[in-house]
């Protein structure tokens, strides 16, 4: 495993531990996603995905929705913490290419926790109709 996603990997268990730290880590995403351009499918798909991982993420840790592994959401909290990575396996700066390694990440996840991520999808549309 590379160096750099191996040190990832141990932030996103310590990030898990302590919830202030999954506070600073959204704040990062949010910044992210506010300077990204939607204007490729690719990069408009990615943006969806993140930002329901967030609202998994979020839900968990307020209790709302219990149903996650902590092997999923040490998962979704990588693949945050790899999303927000400046210098991660292909830099951000290179337009469209400096993305693919996150679009790549977030897929791979979102494709290994799909029946996760479906449940919850479900749930979230549950929770809608409720209110």
């Amino acid at each position: 495993m590379n160096r750099s996603v191996l040190k990832i990997f141990r932030q996103a268990k310590l990030i898990l531990q302590e919830q202030s730290q999954v506070k600073v880590l959204f704040g990062q995403v949010s910044t992210k996603l506010q300077k990204m351009n939607g204007s490729h499918k690719q990069i408009n798909e990615l943006l969806e995905h993140v930002q329901l991982f967030l609202r998994m993420i979020k839900k968990s840790f307020t209790g709302e929705y219990s149903s996650f592994s902590n092997k999923t959401l040490l998962s979704l909290v990588f693949g945050l913490l790899y999303f927000v990575t400046p210098m991660d396996v292909v830099p951000d700066f290179i337009p469209l290419l400096g993305f693919s390694d996150d679009l790549s990440i977030i897929y791979f996840i979102f494709k290994n926790f799909k029946s996760d991520i479906e449940a919850f999808k479900v749930w979230e549309l549950n929770q809608q109709s409720v209110s």
